[in-house]
């Protein structure tokens, strides 16, 4: 035992010697540091207390070694910090008490490793957001208390939250300034048989609020708010059904129940005004916003009494603070009744804007919450590379790059004018998209065209256009045909090519150039060649050139005119 001293640090390794310790107290001391391995060396150790101490982090570099550890208290220290996997050297803790510390939040890995834990403490912290499956690490646990911080919201609104904590059996969260139990929002804790929601200013009940708990033996509660209507008749009932034991549950409404106990109330429950806050505007569940644009959250709630609305504006389950909103109310004819107004403006809108926001009305009648608005941010498609104009010879192969940036990132599609394209038909196209790189293997003359790259997300799309010409060397597509004629018959020679660019096409009769007379004319661009009024001189060795930049080739054949 080492309480009470002046102890400000703990070296690495000072307890190297105590490897059949079981107990190791240092309370009230003035610990501020532990260094790496502090405790290494105790093998035996069962129980570790360090309450009242000046520690601010948790960490697994002071905690190494501790694998036989069952029980750690570290509570009245300054603990705001659990780092990551913090538990991973004492996985057989079976109490933790981090009571009376620093704490905000919890997050979704803060008890990971903790499979046996039973019995943890986090009560007077500073606690108001607990992430989802923040608690699937504790299978095992059995009592939790989380009283005495700011999570109303959790039994409020959320749904689900402690879900996980199939083994727990006494749950307090008491003092947490609880306005009003929602059906849901004991989701996950079947098995609990005690609940203490004292010292909540709890003012409604949503019907079938504890139905998740049938196994629930003892209720603690305790408010002098309760709005009396008809929508609480039913937790009357739902008390007298189950026999449960509960004081100081007084009607705050409607006036003529001021000060009276639930459990005396004989009148009838009336449902005559509707003091506590209506939504009848809040935020579109889905927001998409373009980054640098400005965007505006409305939420609008009515009530039946003229007693002040607050609105605050929720992201992520926490509250804003010092939100950019304004408030405007107005009262209706009956002096009474009011409408009530919050605008949240969100200015050059950036990344860190997106995520969940929520809006809550609240008077001394309960809270109200809105539906969760997920705003997204959007960054419309910019091309960091696009494809440029292509020539290339036939069978060579067209590689373009196309790249866009954006958020959510850009889908690439690329399209031949317009539509798909026959290299993609008898698949001569591959995309890498590793590299951008778009590729059309064996290039045809049927590939020319217009081709499309297209960036698409959900802020927009951009096109980028790249023109592709293949180039093919000249050739017959129908070889020429020796032919016998007769003086005076018509003569026609053919001469069908093709190729890219447009071949140009030469005629040698002998091997000189033919020259068109009233006899010898050409048709379809000198494809063709029309000998009338044959004469025995028109035979010979006639032949056909087919020139352009890419190459030449030449064809033959004989005509004989008889007699």
């Amino acid at each position: 035992e080492l309480n009470r001293n002046n102890i400000q640090v703990i070296e690495a390794l000072n307890f190297i010697t105590l490897e059949h310790l079981s107990t190791l107290k240092l309370k009230r001391n003035y610990i501020r540091e532990l260094k790496d391995g502090s405790f290494y060396g105790l093998k035996e150790i069962d129980k570790l207390l360090l309450d009242f101490n000046s520690l601010k982090v948790i960490s697994k570099t002071w905690l190494y070694g501790l694998e036989a550890l069952k029980e750690l208290s570290i509570s009245h220290n300054f603990i705001e910090k659990i780092e990551q996997d913090s538990w991973e050297f004492c996985k057989t803790l079976v109490l933790l008490d981090l009571s009376f510390n620093k704490l905000t939040s919890i997050e979704s890995d803060t008890f990971k490793n903790l499979d046996h834990l039973q019995k943890l403490s986090l009560n007077n912290n500073n606690i108001s957001v607990i992430n989802e499956k923040a608690f699937f690490h504790l299978p095992k646990l059995k009592f939790i208390n989380l009283s005495n911080n700011k999570i109303g919201w959790t039994v409020e609104d959320a749904f689900g939250v402690f879900q996980g904590l199939n083994s727990l059996m006494k749950f307090h969260l008491a003092g947490n300034q609880i306005k009003s139990i929602n059906a849901n929002a004991f989701v996950g804790v079947k098995n609990v048989t005690y609940l203490n929601l004292s010292n909540n200013n709890i003012t409604s009940i949503q019907n079938n609020a504890f139905a998740e708990l049938p196994m629930l033996k003892e209720l603690v509660i305790n408010t002098t708010s309760l709005l009396c209507d008809c929508n609480l008749k039913w937790f009357l009932d739902w008390l007298l059904l189950k026999q449960l034991k509960v004081q100081a549950l007084y009607c705050s409404y409607p006036a003529w129940l001021r000060g009276q106990s639930l459990l005396e109330v004989t009148s009838n429950f009336t449902c005559n005004e509707l003091p506590k806050p209506r939504l009848i505007e809040e935020p579109d569940a889905a927001i998409m916003a373009l980054k640098g644009e400005n965007i505006t959250l409305n939420c609008k709630a009515m009530s039946s009494s003229s007693d002040r609305m607050k609105f605050t504006w929720r992201k992520d389950n926490a509250e804003l603070m010092n939100p950019n909103s304004e408030v405007k109310s107005r009262i209706y004819s009956d002096g009474k009744s009011t409408e009530t107004t919050s605008k949240l403006h969100l200015i050059n809108i950036d990344n860190y804007h997106a995520g969940k926001y929520q809006c809550v009305v609240s008077n001394s009648f309960g809270t109200t919450y809105s539906q969760k608005s997920t705003i997204s941010v959007l960054v419309y498609p910019v091309f960091t590379k696009v494809p440029m104009n292509l020539t290339v010879r036939a069978g060579e192969t067209v590689k373009w790059e196309c790249c866009a940036t954006g958020d959510p990132n850009p889908q690439i599609t690329w399209h031949k004018d317009g539509t798909d394209f026959p290299a993609a038909r008898e698949r001569r196209v591959n995309v890498m998209p590793s590299d951008d790189a778009f590729f059309i293997v064996n290039t045809k003359p049927v590939d020319m065209g217009v081709y499309s790259c297209t960036a698409h997300n959900a802020a927009g799309m951009i096109y980028a256009n790249a023109t592709l010409v293949v180039e093919e060397k000249p050739s017959f597509i129908k070889k020429m045909m020796d032919k016998e004629v007769y003086v005076g018959e018509h003569v026609v020679l053919q001469c069908l090519a093709k190729g890219l660019p447009k071949p140009t096409i030469t005629w040698l009769k002998d091997g000189d150039l033919i020259i068109p007379t009233e006899r010898h004319f050409f048709i379809h661009d000198n494809q063709m060649v029309i000998i009338v009024d044959s004469v025995q001189s028109d035979s010979g060795n006639y032949e056909c050139h087919l020139n352009n930049s890419i190459g030449q080739e030449s064809g033959r054949c004989r005509i004989v005119v008889k007699s």
